[in-house]
């Protein structure tokens, strides 16, 4: 095993014995089992909201709600909220060793700084899809369990029937692909994480450009468009792609495209501004 690779390891052991790696999970085995478990006594709520805009057009008989409907919701609630769980490492990897002055430790192996800030980058990648999918494996999972299984329906410009065997790869491939949305959130907690000693800034400094972002793409206004295109939550409509008929592949290729390129700014960025960093101070 090479020492890069060891980093790598070793920067996930350290990842994963921090007890604020585990707030996400943690909320995810409560809210999401408790979730389900409402849905599944009070489910006709999701149906009045998922019917709404057809109502008159046509009846139905029984229920539409099951865990894959109810999965795909927590898709849409979740996702503008989910950033916070990968912000709270991505935030602290970096600014939690100036704190504690580890660097210079560290630094005595023989790796370069591009190697440990690059080590350190790929091991939030790996914590980043690790609770993406784990939010994924939980719902669909308990969805099915608790709720029940069968046809999913999606409300998108019209109604879309997947059966069970079509819709579970579709979900594998919106959670592959929202690891890279959120690692787009990741990457930029990461950079902000390199300018200084202390997590908090990271953390609230993404989130307020989450939050300024968000609102500037939704906002109606013409001076706006322009801006758009270079505002990364733009793209993270991707998460749900998957679910288009067909799958529109060169779509999610060009948004992954540009989410990517954040990445690697940032990335970029991470790299020159620890190769930078005091760490003798």
């Amino acid at each position: 095993m090479t020492p890069f690779i060891k980093t790598i390891r070793w920067e996930l052991v350290k990842i994963f014995s921090k007890w604020r790696t585990y707030i996400g999970f943690g909320t995810i085995l409560i809210l999401v089992p408790l979730i389900m478990v409402l849905v599944r006594k009070y489910g006709i709520d999701i149906e009045n909201e998922a019917l709404r805009s057809f109502q008159g057009a046509f009846d139905y008989i029984g229920s539409v709600t099951n865990g894959l409907l109810v999965s795909y919701f927590l898709m849409n609630v979740l996702w503008i909220h989910f950033p916070f769980f990968i912000v709270l490492v991505a935030g602290d990897i970096v600014a939690s060793e100036g704190a504690s002055g580890t660097f210079r430790i560290l630094l005595t192996r023989p790796l370069s700084r591009f190697e440990v800030i690059t080590g350190k980058f790929i091991a939030t990648y790996v914590y980043t899809l690790a609770i993406v999918l784990f939010l994924g494996l939980v719902s669909v999972g308990l969805g099915i369990a608790i709720v029940g299984g069968g046809d999913l329906l999606v409300f998108n410009k019209g109604i879309l029937i997947f059966s069970q065997g079509e819709a579970l790869p579709r979900f594998l491939i919106a959670y592959l692909v929202a690891s890279v949305m959120q690692m787009t959130v990741g990457a930029l907690a990461f950079l902000f994480s390199t300018w200084t000693s202390n997590a908090v800034g990271p953390i609230i400094g993404t989130y307020a450009v989450i939050v300024v972002s968000y609102i500037l793409s939704v906002l109606q206004i013409d001076a706006l468009q322009a801006i758009r295109p270079y505002l990364f939550v733009t793209y993270f409509n991707v998460f749900f792609v998957p679910f288009n008929v067909p799958v529109p592949w060169r779509m999610i290729a060009v948004q992954l495209g540009k989410l990517g390129i954040f990445i690697l700014i940032f990335y970029a960025l991470s790299v020159v501004s620890f190769i930078r960093k005091d760490i003798k101070t």
